[in-house]
């Protein structure tokens, strides 16, 4: 299912692809916003002169703001003001260890802080809508739980719960806390985290598009500076600390939110994401979902008859608070 005109396949896109480097250059607005004389965020925005809703999209660990070059040319015709915003560490904001592209944080709160502050900066006020991929979606949850700015609707695209790693939960939840309270270990790349590297489109587990998957990495490879790298042993500690509170809590949502899972999703746990879900179909808003079967986890990369239907999923949603 795909009735959105507006979204782009794979071969519009690559048909494109000279409109939309020239559409992100010289239409898309980058803002800097001056958190304190250490910190500053990154946010791009596309702007309507005739805009119905605001978009808020936050992020995935270790992206850049081109990745969403191709959404938002899409969007360009739509009436929606859209504000793409990374918290300190990701993007072009400010590095959490000066020099390192490392993903490291002492606190995780701290992203939720500047989600919050970033929107104050923008003038976003509610009623406004959201969508969030991996790690966003992680940040918008904690956001939910604590912040007052609340958005109209929420979306979220495989949505980082938790890690898929096979490690029983227990033993997970010991090592990393152990290793990630150790002065000098807890700086250090977890056994999977490394600084960028491209791996060959047969080998990787985040998409199934070859076009969307070379260009992506071909753009890292002409903007290293961008290519951030994995994540620390304090980043997974403090991660996973949040991801337990959230899972633990028993908050009632009463926000309508839609999630969309990857079936074969090697990043984060599927199962986690919509066990949780359904612990919460009793709320006041109770949350939709549905499951991409064979999916891989980057939806916003992937071929487009996962990338399009979970758009399409999350647009319906979104814009007109129903799913078709």
């Amino acid at each position: 299912m795909n009735d959105l005109p507006f979204l782009t396949t794979v071969s519009d896109y690559m048909r494109q692809l000279a409109h939309i480097e020239d559409f992100y250059k010289h239409k898309i607005i980058k803002h800097s916003i001056k958190v304190s004389d250490e910190v500053t965020l990154s946010a791009i925005e596309l702007t309507s002169a005739t805009p119905k809703h605001t978009l808020v999209i936050v992020p995935g660990r270790a992206e850049c703001e081109h990745k969403y070059a191709e959404l938002l040319y899409s969007l360009r015709q739509q009436n929606l003001q859209v504000f793409v915003i990374f918290v300190r560490g990701q993007g072009m904001s400010s590095k959490v260890i000066k020099g390192s592209f490392k993903c490291h944080i002492d606190d995780f709160n701290v992203y939720r802080k500047d989600l919050a502050f970033a929107l104050d900066a923008l003038n976003v006020k509610s009623p406004y809508l959201l969508m969030a991929f991996s790690m966003g979606g992680l940040i918008s949850l904690d956001f939910l739980l604590h912040e007052k700015n609340k958005p109209q609707r929420v979306a979220l695209l495989a949505p980082y719960l938790w890690p898929a790693f096979k490690l029983p939960e227990p033993v997970l939840k010991l090592l990393v806390n152990t290793v990630g309270n150790i002065p000098l270990l807890k700086y250090l790349y977890t056994p999977h985290g490394a600084e960028y590297k491209r791996i060959e489109f047969k080998k990787n587990i985040h998409s199934h598009c070859f076009d969307r998957y070379e260009t992506y990495h071909d753009y890292y490879g002409l903007h290293p500076d961008l290519a951030l790298g994995g994540p620390s042993f304090a980043f997974v500690k403090e991660a996973l600390k949040k991801q337990l509170e959230i899972m633990n809590s028993n908050v009632d949502f009463t926000i309508p939110m839609l999630t969309v899972t990857a079936g074969e999703d090697h990043v984060v746990s599927t199962p986690h994401t919509i066990n949780f879900m359904r612990k919460h179909l009793n709320d006041l808003s109770r949350p939709k979902y549905f499951n991409l079967s064979g999916a891989y986890h980057d939806l916003l990369n992937e071929s487009d008859e996962y990338r399009n239907l979970a758009l399409t999923y999350a647009f319906h949603f979104l814009l007109n608070g129903e799913i078709k």
